[in-house]
């Protein structure tokens, strides 16, 4: 890998450092077709949801000290594709094969994130340039987490930089993937 590190691709707008709030918070967020979900900001953690050139969502998440960064982007999957296990694997070796050369890992290591709702697939690596290092640069992070988590209709791909996967931040950015990035069902009226 040609890069010094995972580089977060991820350009935080300016309006997101005071967005840090002291408390756990949720924000609802219209992601396409009438679809609205629910995000339960963890504590300490910025929030920004914006529309891409192709008109889907991004939402970015980072903990206060920038150790932890969040990159979720949602696409409609009216076909299912992120349904069944064996997909949600050949769609991770798709968008992220590149990294496995850089990676300490040398290969993709899949792991279950049995989300509350949907499903979900995920693997981490650790970037070989940076393994040896007590201090990263700024923007730069050891592990790199991705992943695809789906429910009926929906595709969530996630990109999720970390320093350390046992942190206080890591687990409750993973925490978030798995709980509360979901549809809540609108009671009848």
């Amino acid at each position: 890998m040609k890069s010094t590190g995972f580089r977060c691709s991820v350009v935080f707008l300016a309006i997101l450092a005071p967005a840090v709030a002291a408390a756990q918070r949720e924000e609802p967020v219209l992601i396409f077709e009438h679809r609205k979900i629910a995000v339960v900001v963890p504590s300490g953690f910025s929030f920004a949801s914006a529309r891409d050139r192709a008109g889907l969502v991004n939402l970015d998440l980072a903990d206060a000290e920038k150790a932890v960064n969040l990159h979720v982007v949602f696409l409609p999957d009216p076909e299912g594709l992120a349904l069944p296990a064996r997909s949600r694997t050949e769609r991770i070796v798709e968008l992220f094969d590149d990294l496995v050369a850089g990676s300490v890992e040398k290969a993709m290591r899949f792991e279950e994130l049995e989300p509350r709702t949907g499903v979900g697939t995920y693997c981490v690596f650790t970037d070989a340039k940076l393994a040896a290092q007590a201090n990263f640069p700024p923007g730069e992070y050891l592990h790199l987490t991705v992943g695809v988590k789906g429910w009926r209709g929906v595709m969530v791909v996630f990109r999720l930089f970390s320093n350390d996967t046992n942190s206080a931040s890591y687990r409750a950015a993973l925490k978030l993937l798995r709980e509360s990035v979901e549809e809540k069902p609108v009671p009848l009226r």
